[in-house]
């Protein structure tokens, strides 16, 4: 994994800032990641695919433990120094541009014709691009098709399903009811965490004040339903689900990280889908994620690095690369047009495209907790209306609060 990687490239599509491409003296980026295994030989292939693509460019690959590359860039790049460019999640990137220790980028039509709008947005942060994704994560529909034959259309499809399989002492459905998990039924119901102004969406009398009203009710509804072994319907938030695994659960929801010990488990029996629809006809939005390509904020402004990165944004986006990510890595890949072998893959690739970008600022992580505990509270019978008040008031001051600091 240490080894250097030497690949170049001459003359390309720049980024729209830079207009044509014109003769430039070679620019070597260097690269940290953490990537091992199987995402390792992936990488290493894309890199080598972009090489011969693209000569003219140096990329100097450095391998730093998973466990320390965030401190280390940081340090790094807090100095002025460190790599050009590192691979982590979408979620550092709030982190990093606050800091300024990361650099926005300027990227062509063509490169953003490359992966969905989701896939972008899980680097962008406050208006602004400050990554290339590369390979996705988000949540799907899992059923086991012995006990399932066809994935449900709806969720009042799983609901009646669940009740049916009950009364052959099978749990239907196994409810992911976390914070996490649960986000995407919010936004299937017209709501979101945070205000364009990224301020607490829950204000009573708002849209995203109903629509935590009607999130809660749904929610409460089934957790009460739920209590009701009738009902085929448990809440259990373990990850991946043991009942599942074993045939006793015969439909789960949770995350691509799971799929491939669930196709171990259940073989040709797993099926999977896109999210069912709620009532209103919406597919829950699920939480997209992302590792991705980010750019030291100490070469902005570094015309050679920053075509340099332009054109490798545009390589490893592109369709050769991104099945290379998949094929190689079982990797999800953000660009849309990649055909997967795999068909639990394309349907991951299917709802990712119907996602919701997981926001990278610090005003997240007031949330937690608080949705936490407004969970719990309808859980025990409180009115979601008075709930969705407390909440506002909650995030809104911890928010307020962390501003003030």
């Amino acid at each position: 994994m240490k080894r250097i990687l030497v690949f170049a490239l001459l003359g390309v599509l720049l980024v729209a800032a830079f207009g044509s491409v014109q003769a430039q003296d070679d620019a070597t980026l260097v690269l940290w990641h953490s990537k091992q295994q199987a995402e390792g030989d992936a990488l290493l292939a894309i890199l080598d695919y972009c090489m011969e693509a693209n000569p003219g460019l140096v990329v100097e690959q450095v391998y730093t433990p998973d466990n320390t590359l965030r401190d280390s860039f940081q340090a790094a790049a807090g100095a002025g120094e460190g790599p050009d460019v590192i691979i982590t999640a979408n979620d550092n990137a709030g982190v990093f541009s606050n800091a300024g220790l990361i650099a926005p980028v300027v990227l062509s039509e063509e490169t953003l014709a490359n992966a969905s709008d989701a896939a972008w947005g899980t680097f962008q942060v406050g208006g602004e691009q400050y990554g290339v994704p590369f390979s996705a994560k988000t949540l799907a529909f899992f059923y086991n098709r012995d006990l399932v034959p066809d994935a449900p259309a709806t969720w009042a499809d799983v609901l009646a399903i669940s009740e049916e399989l009950a009364q052959d002492g099978i749990t239907g459905l196994a409810f992911q009811p976390g914070t996490f998990h649960s986000a995407g039924f919010l936004h299937a119901l017209g709501g979101s965490w945070l205000t364009p102004e990224y301020n607490a969406n829950f204000e009573a009398g708002t849209p995203g004040g109903d629509a935590m009203v009607a999130f809660l009710t749904w929610y409460q509804d089934l957790f009460n339903m739920a209590q009701d072994p009738a009902s085929g319907v448990v809440f259990d938030g373990a990850s991946p689900n043991p009942g599942f695994q074993t045939g006793t659960v015969a439909m789960v929801y949770d995350g691509i990280w799971n799929l491939a010990q669930f196709e171990s488990d259940l073989g040709d029996s797993l099926g999977v889908s896109i999210m069912p629809a709620l009532d209103n006809g919406n597919v829950p939005s699920m939480w997209a994620q992302a590792d991705g390509f980010m750019l030291n904020a100490k070469d902005a402004g570094n015309a050679a690095k920053e075509e340099a990165f332009a054109t490798f944004a545009n390589c490893v986006t592109g369709v050769d690369a991104q099945t290379l990510a998949a094929t190689e890595g079982g990797l999800l890949p953000v660009n849309p047009a990649v055909t997967l072998e795999n068909p639990n893959l394309q349907v991951f690739a299917e709802q990712l495209a119907l996602g919701t970008p997981f926001p990278n600022v610090a005003e997240l992580g007031q949330f937690w907790a608080a949705i936490d505990n407004a969970r719990s509270q309808v859980e025990g019978g409180a009115d979601p209306a008075e709930v969705t008040a407390e909440l506002q008031t909650t995030v809104q001051t911890g928010i307020d609060n962390l501003r003030a600091q």
